[in-house]
């Protein structure tokens, strides 16, 4: 399993999730179609929901986004941040499920996703910056460990 996704992993994860909500991913930051095409491909192959995070969505939380928590006011934060990587964000899969996904994205050679998180009790509450920063520590954090 890929590292940044392990180190999400950690926090208690999915488990219980994929019986109460159906299972979604949240792309964020796609820039290359093709590629954004492929993994759509996948997912629906799968029958998991997918969802494109616009950025005048990113500072909803991501339980807002997958839809386990109700929408809430919109954020006065006028601040706009430019991501510079891809992210994706797996929320309700059932552990096997996951693993099907990743083993098709590597079969399909679609090519490396920056960034992969599962939705935990405690991400759930963050927006996408603060999920994006959380994961840019962590892949700090392991490529400084391998040096």
């Amino acid at each position: 399993m890929d590292e940044e996704l392990h180190c999400q992993e950690r926090e208690g994860i999915s488990r219980g999730r994929s019986d109460s909500m159906r299972a979604t991913v949240l792309l964020v930051n796609f820039k290359d179609k093709q590629k954004l095409r492929e993994i759509q491909m996948v997912l629906m192959t799968l029958k998991v929901k997918v969802r494109l995070v616009e950025p005048e969505e990113y500072y909803k939380t991501i339980g807002e986004l997958v839809g386990i928590v109700e929408t809430q006011s919109e954020s006065d934060d006028d601040e706009s941040i430019v991501l510079a990587k891809e992210m994706i964000v797996f929320a309700g899969l059932a552990e096997q499920q996951l693993n099907q996904v990743l083993f098709l994205m590597r079969k399909k050679v679609i090519g490396p996703v920056d960034y992969k998180a599962v939705l935990t009790d405690t991400n759930q509450s963050w927006t996408i910056p603060e999920l994006y920063r959380e994961l840019e520590r962590e892949h700090e954090a392991i490529m400084a460990q391998k040096k």
